[in-house]
């Protein structure tokens, strides 16, 4: 199940009733990359079903930068699972035999061995 996140980005004239005491209007900022602290957990793996992006915190867009990339048929060997706020489960883990690190959505793997699913923490 894939989720997107929608963003509303102010821009241009702001419209107001009042400009007698009002406080000046602000652009929202978009929400912060919150990466968990990282614990090794979990000694499971999982084959990537495709190719997709390593990022630097359990988001996907915009919200957490992109850190690397996990091609297709490569295993990830995890470390430990979040649940983020929209209720995706991501796992942080090292794609094997690189030296690459970062988040993953589970939605983006395929035969997972060996793991113990801890889901909640890392």
């Amino acid at each position: 199940m894939k989720k997107t996140l929608a963003m509303l980005v102010a821009g241009g004239a702001v419209a107001t009733m009042s400009l007698v005491a009002a406080p000046a209007a602000q652009a929202a900022a978009p929400p912060q990359c919150q990466a968990p602290k990282v614990a090794d957990r979990d000694k499971g793996r999982a084959t990537m079903r495709g190719t997709f992006n390593l990022k630097a915190g359990p988001y996907a867009g915009p919200r957490c930068s992109t850190v690397g990339k996990a091609r297709k048929g490569q295993v990830l060997e995890f470390f430990c699972w979040v649940t983020n706020d929209y209720g995706t489960h991501w796992v942080f883990a090292h794609v094997r035999g690189t030296k690459k690190y970062g988040w993953m959505s589970i939605d983006n793997l395929r035969t997972f061995r060996d793991t113990n699913n801890v889901r909640e923490g890392c």
